[in-house]
């Protein structure tokens, strides 16, 4: 294959993408083997979403290293609302570009989705994908990252891919895809992997699903009548959060209670007009809260694992977050995919490093030298892969 997209890596990826076209559970995979193919590092994110303008709105088909609560957040305040979305909206059927040519990038960051979602994770730019349209929704494809590197190979492997993703989903449509709506239903809230709490104006509990009632009695959240109770500042934040007028749409917080391991949350302002499926149950929530075990492992261990055993930065971050202490499981929570895509990435650092063992990476990689040389630049060190 001319280019700079590998026929293997290319083959690889289409194989996977037609394979979620009959089980969609299978599409985080196909997209986190895009990201970790042809992606960069720190450039491992990918999102899949159907969205209309207006009103504004969304459903994740699929992504790559997107939480659960950023998924949610996502959803319920700037999907077909952003500049992004509503500039890409226009963007001819089977066309990529870079999110620079549809929108002016001083202007991107003083947009709300910009200060108050993807400045936290240092994302200004994208390859944005059209895939798709039905009346006024359109399917794109999302990959951010952040700026000043240098994506064409990402790019060439994204335009040459979109038709078989196009295909893929019309089939995956034919067979049975969910409504728009679903996403904010109370069935998929249920079963949602994150606990998830629906307050009223004054913090009221209107509804929690399964994880979330567990929240609640874990950390004693709730008084006798019901009331949600969280400390001051948070709880005065979250109060002026509630309101509309404020500027501010979600806020991240961290849930800790005696010698608890402490949990990652998301607060998110809730507009009444796109309850959508949460109508009956949520008719009065205004603030929906978003909770779950969120494993961090840091950027300097990510790029000294990568450099040290030739992986890419999504294999690194796995097998140092299994090198400290977590689990599989945990990596899926983390990055917002399945366990199938998890497996396909120890696969990858398994055949990398000549491990056949989970117990035999972690070993590996505790006893390799990437935590003392932090006085030195990672391109100094040594590979022991030859």
């Amino acid at each position: 294959m001319a280019g700079l997209v590998e026929t293997t890596d290319f083959n690889a990826v289409v194989s996977d993408i037609y394979e979620a076209s009959l089980s969609p559970v299978h599409w985080d995979l196909a997209l986190t083997g895009l990201v970790n193919r042809f992606g960069r590092a720190r450039w491992d994110v990918a999102m899949l979403v159907w969205e209309r303008t207006e009103p504004g709105g969304g459903r994740f088909i699929a992504a790559s290293g997107v939480h659960e609560m950023a998924r949610a957040a996502y959803v319920q305040m700037f999907a077909g609302r952003n500049l992004w979305s509503v500039r890409g909206h226009g963007m001819p059927i089977g066309s990529v570009t870079h999110s620079d040519h549809l929108v002016d990038r001083a202007e991107f960051i003083e947009s709300p989705f910009y200060r108050d979602f993807l400045a936290m994770f240092g994302m200004q730019v994208a390859l944005l994908g059209s895939l798709d349209r039905q009346s006024i929704d359109h399917l794109g494809l999302c990959l951010p990252g952040p700026p000043d590197c240098d994506v064409s190979r990402l790019e060439e492997a994204v335009a040459l891919l979109i038709p078989h993703i196009q295909r893929a989903v019309r089939i995956s449509r034919r067979i049975g895809e969910a409504e728009l709506a679903a996403a904010n239903s109370i069935a998929a809230l249920e079963l949602a992997p994150s606990a998830v709490l629906l307050l009223d104006e004054r913090l009221g509990l209107v509804y929690a699903n399964p994880h979330g009632r567990a929240l609640i009695e874990t950390f004693h959240l709730a008084d006798v009548s019901g009331q949600v109770r969280f400390a001051s500042p948070l709880r005065e934040h979250l109060l002026r959060l509630v309101d509309p007028a404020s500027l501010q749409h979600c806020h991240p917080f961290r849930l800790q209670r005696g010698g608890l391991d402490g949990l990652a949350a998301m607060a998110m302002r809730i507009d009444p007009d796109r309850m959508g499926g949460l109508s009956q149950a949520g008719g009065a929530a205004r603030l929906m809260v978003v909770a779950a075990h969120n494993p961090k492992v840091s950027e300097e261990g990510v790029d000294r694992v990568r450099e040290w055993f030739g992986l890419t930065h999504a294999e690194a971050r796995l097998a140092l977050l299994l090198a400290e202490g977590g689990r599989l499981e945990d990596y899926c929570t983390l990055r917002g995919v399945s366990l199938n895509a998890a497996r396909f990435l120890l696969k990858g650092i398994f055949a990398k490093t000549g491990c056949n063992r989970q117990s035999q990476l972690v070993q590996l990689v505790n006893a390799s030298p990437i935590h003392w040389a932090s006085g030195l630049p990672v391109g100094d060190l040594p590979s022991p892969i030859g």
